[in-house]
């Protein structure tokens, strides 16, 4: 794929149920920093096409995390992940209709690092977990796996993510790859130093075939700066997005049973 990114295998928590809360200590200044909601311009992706897109953060902020919102259920997210002072997210279309998808980033002028680790293959029909850490002292803020075509070096695929979630000090991205090529997966983490906390929603029950949403809200006072959620390897994201006061996320159960979806949000006090 055209972005290089790394990432590092790792074991992840099991349970969308695991929360955490960054240690107090952190320097009040960069604690004390507006987080805002920015919305990308909305792109168009063909019929059975993958797309690409992102938003810069403006005057001087960086991304703290974002997501993607699309227009159908038939669209699936295979990339949300921080680029620069950008926020990039792609999509692909199993429809037979055009549909649109929009990028969000959550903006800041609080310090953060990207971290990230090394590089996984995706086999066609298989599933892949990486995570990215934090340097020590340092919490996730925000993050997300990116996949892409392995022979290719394109963007393009269909490795589905199900997995884009903080646990404290890094972020997991899983994704299966449900196309006919071999894939790239790499996990992007943005971390600081300014407490954090995290929250899950209550579970979403999915039947077979079916898609639904979920919802997780910061506590009273916090604002999120990151998200995402997590299910089984067969529940895949078709959107996963900010909310003024927590994270949204819609997916699909590919599965045979009925599955739950959980969506998770990163906060911090402004």
């Amino acid at each position: 794929m055209s972005r290089r990114r790394l990432v590092a295998l790792g074991a992840l928590c099991t349970t969308a149920l695991c929360a955490w809360t960054a240690p107090a200590g952190a320097e009040p200044s960069s604690a004390l920093a507006p987080h805002t909601i920015t919305v990308g311009r909305t792109q168009t992706v063909a019929p059975h096409d993958s797309g690409t897109t992102n938003v810069p953060c403006q005057g001087g902020q960086v991304p703290s995390g974002g997501g993607v919102r699309t227009s159908g259920n038939g669209v699936f997210l295979t990339a949300t992940w921080p680029s620069g002072i950008s926020w990039a997210g792609d999509v692909y279309n199993e429809t037979d209709t055009p549909q649109t998808f929009t990028p969000i980033a959550i903006c800041t002028s609080q310090r953060h690092t990207t971290r990230h680790g090394t590089m996984q293959f995706v086999e066609p029909g298989h599933t892949e977990i990486v995570r990215a850490v934090c340097d020590p002292g340092q919490v996730a803020t925000g993050g997300g796996p990116d996949a892409g075509d392995r022979n290719t070096g394109s963007d393009g695929g269909q490795s589905y993510i199900s997995q884009s979630s903080d646990i404290g000090q890094e972020w997991v991205g899983r994704v299966t790859n449900h196309g006919p090529r071999s894939a790239i997966l790499q996990t992007w983490v943005r971390c600081a130093d300014a407490p954090h906390s995290a929250r899950a929603s209550g579970p979403t029950r999915l039947a077979r075939g079916a898609t639904g949403t979920a919802h997780a809200e910061c506590p009273p006072g916090e604002v999120p700066t990151g998200g995402g959620g997590l299910g089984n390897p067969a529940v895949d994201f078709n959107e996963s997005f900010p909310t003024a006061t927590g994270w949204t996320m819609r997916a699909t159960n590919h599965g045979s049973i009925p599955l739950d979806l959980f969506a998770r949000v990163t906060c911090t006090r402004p």
